[in-house]
């Protein structure tokens, strides 16, 4: 069952462009009694090494990859890594259940899926990585499982040692990071009360709010019921603590949804003040209003818009202003490892136009001596720094003044892959 649920997601994400997790707990309802730490290990495990599976089943078979019928290039793609990557499977395992689910799903492709995998078994050592003298982009695509082209703007961004390193954090399993919430109680008693639980606990790298966490069932403990903590990244607590919102503060969230950087905003100002937060979806406001109340936060009230489009009764109101922009999500790969092969440059570049909307209308919002948030979970310069370089070629220094900028890494700083740049105005 836990195969058939897999490729059924795998198939899910491939015509759909579906976001894996939502995927993954959907195909999960449907198919009640399956494991699902194994399945997750299952289609993450593929969607992580896509490419390198690819390059690795191209060695056995006499077409392209590209030629497979879908369900039988993930069947194929499924027993690979289980054999290469999975030591917890024996072999014949992974091959019989291939073959097995081949002949439930893929009429007439059983014979051929279970010769290509016979042949795999026979000579998996003898794949080798393309040289990496010759064609050092090449070898980091397929060795990492990024697409050429991302490698390649990743390489001109940032330089061959950065990329490789990024790359091989991108496959990393993140921490579980949570932040204490403030209202309630402090991070170093929170640390207490679930190390009392049997949870291995650190404080975090970047914020003095932020732990992380080992152990399971960690989101049915009391302290999660009762709001003493959120889920959330140090980048995007690094973010909020770097606008520094304070009581007393008007504040917007212009992309607020699902409201982490709204909550931890409204805890920051200790419930002192005002914070309205918009979003584009009116369904995703009622999970900021849900959580806001979770947490004891009730200075948040919601409204639906569309922050590229200029809303004039907010012109100069704001103290300061949160604008975590729609992005590429290119920071985020090791939690959303199907952005590999749904994200273009097309797309980044269409992102940028949205970017600038939001920035401009954003600045247009702050009052004199009012500070903005613009920051994305992407490691894109076009989306980072050239959108705030646009943005002050065409407001001008003196006008506005940026305060911070700076790009956080999984391997430097521990976090997702997040830029942050704060901005006064003047």
């Amino acid at each position: 069952m836990e195969r058939k649920t897999a490729v059924e997601i795998l198939n899910n994400i491939d015509k759909n462009k579906a976001f894996s997790n939502i995927a993954i707990n959907e195909a999960l309802k449907r198919n009640k009694g399956a494991d699902a730490a194994f399945v997750r290990q299952l289609v993450y495990g593929v969607l992580e090494n896509r490419i390198y599976l690819d390059y690795f089943i191209s060695k056995f078979i006499t077409s392209p990859v590209e030629k497979v019928k879908k369900n039988s290039l993930n069947i194929l793609r499924l027993a690979v890594y289980q054999i290469l990557y999975m030591d917890s499977v024996p072999d014949y395992a992974a091959v019989n259940e291939a073959v097995e689910l081949a002949k439930n799903t893929s009429k007439g492709q059983a014979p051929f899926i279970n010769g290509v995998l016979r042949n795999v078994l026979r000579n998996k050592d003898k794949v080798k990585l393309p040289d990496g003298r010759k064609n050092p982009v090449r070898r980091l695509s397929i060795k990492y499982s990024f697409p050429k082209w991302m490698v390649e703007y990743f390489v001109n961004s940032y330089g061959m040692d950065f990329t490789a390193r990024y790359l091989a954090s991108a496959n990393e399993t993140p921490p579980l990071t949570v932040r204490a919430n403030t209202m309630k109680i402090r991070a170093a008693e929170l640390q207490k009360k679930l190390e009392e639980q049997g949870f291995e606990v650190q404080p975090g790298r970047n914020s003095d709010n932020a732990l992380i966490i080992k152990g399971g069932n960690l989101l049915n403990t009391e302290a999660f019921r009762n709001g003493e903590f959120s889920v959330q990244d140090e980048s995007s607590m690094a973010a909020v603590e770097t606008l520094a919102p304070e009581p007393g503060d008007f504040l917007i969230d212009l992309c607020a949804a699902p409201g982490g950087k709204t909550i931890y905003a409204g805890e920051l100002m200790k419930n002192k003040g005002k914070i309205t937060a918009c979003d584009i979806y009116e369904n995703k406001l009622n999970i900021v209003e849900r959580t806001a109340a979770e947490h004891g936060i009730n200075n948040i009230s919601c409204v639906c818009l569309d922050a590229s489009k200029l809303n004039s009764d907010f012109v100069e109101a704001a103290d300061k202003i949160i604008c975590d922009v729609p992005c590429s999500g290119l920071g985020v790969i090791r939690r959303k490892p199907e952005i590999k092969y749904t994200k273009t440059m097309d797309d980044i570049k269409q992102l940028c136009k949205i970017q600038y909307s939001i920035l401009k209308n954003a600045a247009a919002y702050l009052k004199k001596g009012g500070a903005l948030l613009y920051s994305t979970c992407t490691l894109s310069p076009l989306e980072n720094e050239g959108v705030i370089n646009h943005f002050m070629k065409k407001h001008g220094s003196e006008n506005f003044h940026v305060d911070v900028m700076k790009q956080l890494n999984p391997f430097e700083n521990g976090t997702d892959g997040f830029f942050i740049c704060r901005i006064t105005k003047l």
